[in-house]
């Protein structure tokens, strides 16, 4: 996140009201320091990611799945969302029947059904978050 934001490590520590070498302290856990969650929360703000809640998600064994902005979703939109899906779950088809061929699904082949897997569940989240807030009245 010290990356993704413009000016790196000096301006996100400037930003947290630190210097840069107790920045550095705590995200690699020098002298027993460590980033609290409030401060990791913050430096995902102030870098405009997601990496943090990325990162619990996989400690979790869980996919971190962001949201779409709804500001002017309509059935349009939901429908092209669907079209996505069904994309995806042809892809898994086709990449499974490759993968498992052999008999034996190799850490390549894994990486790539994992990748059509979190899109899949991606897809999935987006499509019934855009229908509740398009057709839900309550």
């Amino acid at each position: 996140m010290c990356k993704a934001m413009p000016g790196g490590w000096p301006v996100m520590a400037a930003a947290l009201g630190m210097s840069k070498d107790a920045l550095e302290n705590r995200v690699y856990e020098r002298k027993g320091q460590s980033v609290s969650v409030h401060e990791a929360l913050q430096m995902q703000a102030f870098s405009g990611t997601t990496l943090f809640a990325e990162a619990v998600a996989a400690e979790a064994c869980g996919v971190f799945i962001p949201l779409p902005d709804v500001a002017a979703v309509d059935d349009e939109e939901i429908q092209r969302v669907y079209m996505e899906l069904v994309d995806e779950v042809g892809r898994l088809a086709r990449e499974w029947r490759e993968a498992t061929r052999d008999g034996e699904v190799d850490k390549r082949e894994r990486q790539r059904l994992e990748a059509i897997r979190d899109a899949i569940c991606t897809k999935v989240t987006q499509m019934n978050h855009l229908t509740f807030q398009v057709f839900c009245r309550s």
